[in-house]
Formats: C-alpha cells, structure tokens, sequence
C-alpha cells in the first residue's frame, strides 16, 4: 500500500517557468492554464511572523512561475483567523507547519515521526480542506546543548541526553512550548528538566556560552548558529513540524498543484533559514528573498 506521502505527492513532468512580476509581492495577472483556459488566482495567506511571510512569497512566487496567477493576503490574527479566512473563500491557501495543525485539529495524537505526523494530519482534516505534499523544510523543536555542556557530555542524540535532564536546566522560547515539546519530551525519553526558564522571546546565539541546553526550533538563529550543538533525534521524540500547504478541497486548479509539488521537493530547511535570516536582518523582503530562491532554481 502506497503511504500517504506518496499518495499526495504529484510527478511533475514539466514546469512552465513565467518570469516573476517584480515590484510587488503578488501576480495579478491572469494566465491560461493546461487546457488554454484562464485559471482563478490564488490568494495565499501570509502571517504576521517572518517564517508565515517568507513561506506565503515563496508559494506565491512558484505559484506565479507555474502559470497560476496568485498573490499574498496579509492576515493580522494567528492560526484561527487564517483558517476562518479559509473557510470564508477570502484566501485560498495557508502556508503551515504539520504537527503544529494535527495539534491544532487532534491535540492527544501521538504521532511524532514526519509521515506519520503528515498521514494522522490528513485523516483529522474537517471536511473542505486538503494538505499537497509537505516539504523536507522543517521548524521541529530541537534540544541544543551550549560550548560547556557539549564538551561535558558525548551524546549526540536527544535520547543518549535524557537521562542527562534531571540534571540540566533548560532556557526554552515560546514557540518550544506551544509546541508542547516539554510534554514529548517527558512522554518520549522521560526526560524532564530540572529547571525551566522561558525566554521572553527567540533566544539568540548571545546565550550559547552557558552551561545550560535550550529548548528552540530548526529555524532558529540560535540552532542555525555554530555556538551549540544541537542533538540528533532519530528516535523522533519530538513531533515532525515539516511546511505543508493547507487549502480549500477543490480550489485548486491540476497546475496549480503541480506548482505545489515543486515547492515539496525543491524547498529545505536551509533554503528557509537563509532567506528569513536576510529578511531578519533587514537586507530584504520576503517577496525578494522568495524570487531570489527561485531563480536559483531555474
């Protein structure tokens, strides 16, 4: 039996490459699809982070080179407001993260592994949504340990440190709780912290000198930075949170799909990292860094 990665995945077998409008982050106009007949534009969601607004371009950017005319709709409210919005027709896709959703629709699940996330996330959907294929980029909670506590210890995977937890105090950001990481970790390699500080937000390279772990996300500067080690989890105690795109049954027209496919197979965690870190430090826009990935694709 095919799994359910295969079964939504699409072979592309050509891709009609249309130069990207410049000058904005939507393309408005109208371009005939397959059958030579116009294509309804999609209106792709962007979030208030920088993550939700570089994903949102990127989608749209592909789309747009692909022969969909799309654009991006700027949302203010988190994930519920993105989903009314979806549910209300006023956009037509949501860049998302697949564990972040199954929690959002079935929170006790217990999957953790990215195929079994993506699978218990397609069964949990309501009725007139979908998820394409999810991508190899990823935003996972991660245990990171500093320069003092990785030259202290020789594990390399989250679960050799468990038993290391009673001992180590954790400097975790909000995202590594609302994740319920804490919780997959004590369920999973019972491991449970003596001590927990939440950062006030994402915790930056500045704090890797202390002899300490942290609890932060893949897309993190601190877990992209060289200043910590971050531990392997092959045993996938913390939930797969790999980009899905989430979108109204039916909307979508077959190259429009397609578009979604190349995203799933060309997008990693690397691509990702370096085009929020030039947005993050302000050498340019979303819509930019998104056709700038692109072009190096062609």
């Amino acid at each position: 039996m095919l799994s359910a990665r295969a079964r939504y995945s699409t072979v592309v077998a050509a891709v009609l490459v249309l130069p990207v409008l410049t000058g904005c982050s939507t393309s408005d106009s109208v371009i005939g699809n397959d059958a030579g007949a116009p294509t309804e534009q999609v209106v792709v969601a962007s979030g208030e982070s920088v993550e939700g607004s570089v994903l949102a371009e990127v989608y749209a950017t592909v789309l747009a080179s692909s022969g969909v005319p799309s654009r991006v709709e700027e949302l203010t409210g988190g994930r519920s407001d993105a989903l009314a919005a979806l549910d209300a027709a006023r956009v037509t896709l949501v860049p998302e993260f697949t564990g972040s959703l199954l929690t959002y629709y079935e929170p006790q699940n217990p999957a953790r592994a990215a195929d079994d996330v993506f699978e218990a996330l397609s069964r949990s959907l309501p009725e007139g949504l979908s998820v394409a294929d999810y991508a190899t980029a990823e935003d996972r909670a991660v245990v990171a340990l500093g320069r003092d506590s990785a030259s202290g210890t020789q594990s390399r995977t989250l679960g050799a440190f468990a038993p290391s937890c009673a001992l180590t105090v954790a400097v975790v950001s909000p995202r590594f709780i609302e994740d319920g990481a804490l919780e997959q970790l004590a369920e999973g390699a019972d491991c449970t912290f003596a001590r927990v500080e939440q950062s006030a937000a994402d915790i930056s390279d500045t704090a890797a000198t202390e002899p300490t772990a942290f609890g932060t996300t893949t897309l993190s500067p601190l877990a992209q930075s060289t200043a910590v080690t971050v531990l392997a989890d092959p045993d996938h105690i913390l939930a797969a949170q790999n980009v899905v795109p989430l979108f109204r049954t039916g909307a979508l027209s077959d190259p429009a799909v397609k578009a979604l496919s190349v995203v799933a197979g060309e997008l990693s965690t690397t691509d990702l990292a370096a085009m929020i870190d030039q947005v993050r430090r302000g050498q340019a826009t979303p819509s930019a860094v998104a056709r700038s990935w692109w072009d190096t694709r062609q």
